[in-house]
């Protein structure tokens, strides 16, 4: 079975996350045989997968991106990231038990080592078409860029007083490890979902706070003219110069935005509450490690792992 993650142009930190998690929490689970693929942290239970290929989900989100998928024989389901994304797909709002980006303190020696900094972390497409490491500079906050190396990511979140984030798994990772944070509103509306099917999951509320585009071209990127190929194309072609006009005015904004940001009071989810979903978690793994991979789809009853995360509540 291989670990699947999806993989871009350039690095995305909630995607990479997979290659720090899974193969310490299950050791030798893993080999290069592409008939079964294990789906675990990421925005990818939809219907992009092989349909000859076994799938194993543990954790997955839907995110829009691509069309739901169909579930049949070749789907064996776990749990999936939140309530959002079982509904979304035909599944008991009960099998959404958490993000996996969750379990990662449960794996690896990661402690909170709160400093004064604060971070900041945009989307990866965000950090792509923005400017948002001159913007970070002139908000006074560190930039963690979430297409740099995802375990150097993670000592830099651990490192900081309050992280503040519109990439999801840089919330989700803070959280983990019990560094508040403030939810930035993505940019980009397809990606604002996801935030709510995790929120659902841990009890919190979230308080989303703007930012507006730190360049012209980012700007371009999220508006009507790429719903079109033809509107894309203009757009990629004219990049570089679309990136360059108006920088002052758009960084001062966005820079200002940034401050207003970080002054908010962070949020962070009940002790309890990430105890109660990394336990569930764990429990529907624990039953995976024992007993293999499950003989029959699980989306026509709950697995047993629920049941057991139920008993122990």
């Amino acid at each position: 079975m291989i670990l699947y993650r999806w993989q871009g142009d350039a690095r995305n930190f909630g995607d990479e996350l997979n290659t720090l998690l899974w193969p310490d929490l299950l050791p030798g689970f893993f080999d290069d045989d592409p008939s079964a693929q294990f789906l675990g942290i990421g925005s990818v239970l939809d219907g992009r997968h092989p349909p000859d290929r076994l799938k194993l989900v543990a954790g997955s989100g839907y995110g829009g991106y691509e069309p739901p998928p169909m579930l049949d024989e070749t789907w064996r389901i776990l749990w999936v990231r939140g309530p959002h994304t079982a509904r979304r797909i035909g599944l008991p709002a009960a099998l959404g038990l958490g993000d996996p980006a969750a379990l990662l303190p449960c794996v690896r020696p990661i402690a909170a080592q709160p400093g004064v900094t604060i971070g900041f972390m945009p989307h990866f497409e965000s950090a792509g078409h923005g400017a948002w490491h001159a913007v970070a500079a002139l908000a006074g906050l560190r930039l963690i860029d979430p297409r740099d190396d995802p375990a150097a990511i993670v000592q830099a979140i651990a490192g900081c007083r309050v992280l503040v984030s519109e990439a999801l798994h840089g919330v989700i990772v803070a959280d983990a490890v019990r560094v508040p944070w403030v939810a930035i509103r993505p940019l980009a509306g397809i990606h604002r979902a996801k935030w709510q099917d995790w929120a659902e999951t841990m009890g919190v509320r979230l308080a989303f706070r703007p930012l507006p585009a730190s360049t012209l071209l980012e700007q371009a990127q999220v508006s009507a003219l790429t719903r079109w190929h033809a509107g894309r194309t203009l757009i990629s072609r004219h990049a570089e110069r679309l990136r360059e006009v108006g920088t002052r005015r758009f960084l001062a904004r966005a820079a200002a935005a940034l401050a207003a940001a970080a002054r908010q009071s962070p949020q962070l989810s009940a002790d309890a509450a990430l105890a109660r979903c990394q336990d569930r978690m764990l429990s529907c793994l624990d039953g995976l490690t024992r007993g293999g991979v499950p003989p029959r789809p699980q989306h026509a009853a709950e697995p047993a792992c629920l049941h057991r995360a139920a008993e122990s509540a």
